[in-house]
C-alpha cells in the first residue's frame, strides 16, 4: 500500500474520478512507493495531479481527465476539442499538458548533482527513470481502440476507466504505470536521494528553513553528507498536511518536530486566508525564530507573530484601554498580569472584539496559563475555526501554571490530538543522558490536560554522537574557563563558533562566563530582543540563560552554574535542566562547582 500525502481524509479532489484514481495508486502501487496528490511542485508551484515516485521504479507524473468519448469531438498534438453545455471549447492536449509538468519537475532534480551521474556514459543524466501519463476516467480502453485517438493520445501511456476499478488486477495496474518511465540507468535510489527529492519538489518539508536561528554546515562534512537536505520524515509531513480543519491539539515530545509543523501550518493557512493568521508564543526566543520562518516562506505581511504578553500590551494600544504603568505596578511580573487581565475584561466587554483572526496557533501551550488559551480561542475567526495548539508537558519550566482541561475553554480537543513520540534533534547519548536525569520527574503518574495520557517520554530515533560531558570545578570562573576549553575543541573539530550556545541558570553567572570567553579570544553574542527576534547574524557563541534557550537548538551546547540551581521546587530546576540539555543537537557539556540535590542526580 503506497502513501498518499495528503491521505484521503484530507486531500482535495476536483473530481470524482481523481478520487478513485487515488484509492488505486494508494491500494495497488508498492509499499514503499510515495504518492503527492494535487500540490504545488518546485520554484515555479506548478500543479501536477499526481506525482508518484519509488525507488526502484522511479517518478511518474499523472494527469487525469473526467472527459466522456463523446465529449471529445476533435484532437490534434497540440489540442483537444470538447463538447461542452457551453459549446465547443479547445483544450490544451493533456499529453503536452503533463509532459511539461514533468519536465517541470525533472528540471528541478537536474540542478542537484546528487541526483545525476556524475561521471561515465550517463554522465548529466537523471539518476532516476523518468516519465509521464494520462488517466481517463470515463473512457474504457475499448471505446479507446475504437478511435484513431492513438494518433494524438499514445497508449502506452493512457490508463482507462476498466483499469483501475476495485477488481482491477493490482499488478497489471502497477505494470500498466511503471510502463510509463524511461528504463532504469543505475541502482535504487537511496534514503538520502529521496529526501532530496522531497526538498526540492516541496520546499515547504525543509527543516533548515526554520530549525535553527541561523544555517550553518555540518562540520567536517563528508562527501556525501554535505549534500543531503534535513526534511520532515513521512509522519511529520503526513500530519502538516492532514490536520484538517477545526480546533487541532498536538502533543509531541522535545526534538519531535512541533515548532515545524506549526510554522508549515501557518503558512498553509496563511496563503489562503482574508484576515490575519496570529502566532503566539511565551519566550522571545522561540517568537523570533518563527518570525524567522514566516520571513522565510514569504508570508510574513499575512502571519502575525509575538509573545503573548507582547500581543496583550498591542490589543491595548489598539483599542485605547488603559495599560498598567510602571508606576502603579513597579512589579515587572505584577504589570504583565494585570495587562492580561484588562485584555480579557475588554474582549469580556465587547471593547476588543473576538475572531479577529482566520487562525491562532499557540507554540509551546504548556508555558500558557489557561485563561490565556481561553482567550486565545476567542480570537479564532468563527466561520474558520482555525485554532493550533502544540505541547509537551516535560517541558512545561514555569512554576505555578496548572493543566488546561480543554473542554473548559471552550477547546475541542477530543478526537483531535495528535500525540509525536520520536525525537529527531538529539543523539541517543543526549537524549538518554536526558531522560535517565529526569526520568523520575517525566515519567512521574499524572494526567494531562484533562482527559489525556501521563507525560509523554520521548522515543530515541537512532542519531548517534559523543557522550555529554559532566565537569565538576572550584568556582564559577573555573567553570568559564572549562567552557571555554571545550568550546574550543569543537571549534578546532570544525564546529563554527555560532553552532554553540553557552547557557546559564542567572544573569549574572552569564556575566562572569562572558568575561572569560572573551579572555579566551571566543566571539561572543549575548541575546539581545528586538522585536522578538534573536540577533545570530555573526559568528558567535551564544551566551543565553536556560530559560531564553528554550525552542531553539545549536549543534554544540554548554551549560555552566548548575550548582546554582538549588531552589526548593526541585521538580521545576530538573525540568529546566532537561530542556536545556536537549538544546543539544550533537555534542553536550555541563559543569558545576556546588554541590546540590540537582547535580546529586546529574553525576549518579
Amino acid at each position: 500500500m503506497a502513501t498518499l500525502i495528503p491521505s484521503l481524509g484530507s486531500a482535495r479532489f476536483d473530481s470524482r474520478g481523481e478520487l478513485r484514481l487515488a484509492e488505486r495508486l494508494k491500494d495497488f502501487l508498492e509499499d514503499n512507493t510515495l504518492v503527492w496528490h494535487n500540490l504545488p511542485v518546485g520554484p515555479f508551484g506548478r500543479h501536477p495531479d499526481f506525482v508518484v515516485l519509488n525507488p526502484q521504479q522511479g517518478l511518474v507524473v499523472l494527469e487525469v481527465k473526467d472527459w466522456r468519448l463523446d465529449s471529445v469531438v476533435g484532437a490534434s498534438k497540440l489540442d483537444v476539442t470538447l463538447l461542452t453545455p457551453q459549446g465547443e471549447v479547445r483544450a490544451e492536449n493533456p499529453f503536452e499538458q503533463v509532459r511539461s509538468y514533468m519536465f517541470n519537475v525533472m528540471n528541478t532534480l537536474r540542478r542537484d548533482p546528487l541526483l545525476v551521474f556524475e561521471a561515465g556514459r550517463f554522465k548529466g543524466k537523471p539518476v532516476l527513470p523518468f516519465g509521464h501519463g494520462v488517466v481517463f476516467t470515463n473512457i474504457t480502453r475499448r471505446q479507446y481502440e475504437a478511435t484513431d485517438l492513438d494518433e494524438v493520445f499514445p497508449a502506452e501511456r493512457c490508463i482507462f476507466r476498466d483499469e483501475m476499478t476495485e477488481s482491477s488486477e493490482p499488478d497489471r495496474f502497477r505494470e500498466r504505470v511503471w510502463k510509463m518511465v524511461s528504463p532504469r540507468l543505475g541502482p535504487a535510489l537511496s534514503v538520502p536521494q529521496i529526501d532530496r527529492i522531497r526538498a526540492l519538489l516541496f520546499p515547504e518539508v525543509r527543516v533548515r528553513q526554520i530549525a535553527l536561528p541561523f544555517d550553518t554546515p555540518e562540520p567536517n562534512p563528508s562527501p556525501l553528507a554535505d549534500r543531503i537536505l534535513d526534511v520532515m520524515d513521512l509522519q511529520q509531513e503526513l500530519l502538516a498536511r492532514n490536520l484538517g480543519e477545526g480546533h487541532r491539539i498536538v502533543r509531541g515530545v522535545a526534538g519531535s518536530g512541533k515548532t515545524l509543523i506549526l510554522a508549515f501550518r501557518a503558512e498553509h493557512l496563511a496563503r489562503a486566508a482574508s484576515r490575519p493568521v496570529l502566532v503566539l508564543c511565551y519566550a522571545n526566543g522561540i517568537a523570533g525564530r518563527l518570525e524567522n520562518a514566516m520571513q522565510d516562506r514569504g508570508v510574513e505581511d499575512r502571519v502575525i507573530v509575538s509573545t503573548f504578553h507582547a500581543w496583550c500590551w498591542q490589543m491595548l494600544r489598539t483599542y485605547d484601554i488603559p495599560a498598567p504603568s510602571e508606576r502603579d505596578l513597579p512589579d515587572y511580573g505584577a504589570r504583565l498580569a494585570a495587562g492580561v487581565a484588562a485584555v480579557i475584561d475588554a474582549v469580556a466587554r465587547g471593547l476588543i472584539p473576538g475572531g479577529q483572526y482566520d487562525a491562532v496557533l499557540i507554540d509551546e501551550a504548556h508555558d500558557f496559563e489557561p485563561q490565556w488559551l481561553e482567550l486565545a480561542a476567542q480570537m479564532v475567526n468563527p466561520d474558520t475555526k482555525s485554532l493550533l495548539i502544540v505541547y509537551d508537558d516535560a517541558q512545561a519550566i514555569y512554576k505555578g501554571r496548572s493543566r488546561p482541561v480543554w473542554r473548559q475553554l471552550g477547546i475541542e480537543a477530543a478526537g483531535r490530538t495528535t500525540v509525536l513520540k520520536l525525537n529527531y534533534r538529539n543523539t541517543s547519548q543526549i537524549l538518554r543522558f536526558a531522560c535517565k536525569f529526569a526520568a523520575d520527574v517525566l515519567g512521574a503518574p499524572g494526567v494531562c490536560a484533562g482527559e489525556e495520557e501521563a507525560i509523554l517520554l520521548p522515543e530515541d530515533a537512532g542519531r548517534q554522537g559523543p557522550e555529554p560531558e559532566v565537569r565538576r570545578c572550584v568556582d564559577f570562573n573555573a567553570e568559564a574557563h572549562a567552557i571555554a576549553e571545550w568550546l574550543g575543541r569543537r571549534q578546532a573539530a570544525g564546529y563554527q563558533w555560532g553552532q554553540m550556545a553557552l547557557l546559564y541558570p542567572e544573569h549574572e553567572i552569564g556575566r562572569r562566563f562572558e568575561k572569560v570567553l572573551v579572555k579566551h579570544g571566543i566571539p561572543v553574542d549575548v541575546a539581545k530582543h528586538n522585536r522578538n527576534r534573536i540577533q545570530a547574524d555573526k559568528d558567535a557563541v551564544r551566551l543565553l540563560s536556560m530559560h531564553t534557550a528554550k525552542g531553539l537548538e545549536f549543534p554544540c551546547v554548554a551549560i555552566g552554574g548548575l550548582g546554582a540551581l538549588a531552589s526548593e521546587a526541585l521538580e521545576d530546576d530538573v525540568r529546566l535542566t532537561y530542556v536545556a540539555i536537549t538544546r543539544a543537537t550533537h555534542e553536550a557539556f555541563l559543569s558545576y562547582s556546588h554541590l546540590t540535590p540537582l547535580v546529586e542526580r546529574l553525576v549518579a
